[in-house]
């Protein structure tokens, strides 16, 4: 929740353009996150809010937070066992 949190301050919203997280939370650029929402080959949802192609794929704060807690806890769960 902390992170849901702290995203939101972050952008303000609840939804964010995948355009605007692309590179820093995904490590892909715009036009392979794009590409990857298409085919539902992200690690999180992508949306958009009217039925048209010009519309921007959005991600939903909470599904981000999700995500990176998500990979946090692998990660953190990796370095205990390398610290043993």
């Amino acid at each position: 929740m902390k992170t849901a949190f702290l995203l939101m301050a972050q952008y303000e919203r609840a939804t964010v353009p995948l355009s605007e997280i692309a590179e820093q939370y995904l490590g892909m650029t715009v036009p392979v996150a794009q590409r990857e929402a298409l085919m539902n080959n992200l690690p999180i949802p992508t949306f958009r809010l009217r039925e048209s192609n010009k519309s921007p794929l959005l991600v939903h704060i909470d599904d981000l937070a999700e995500h990176i807690d998500k990979v946090r806890a692998t990660a953190k769960r990796a370095w205990e066992k390398s610290q043993a």
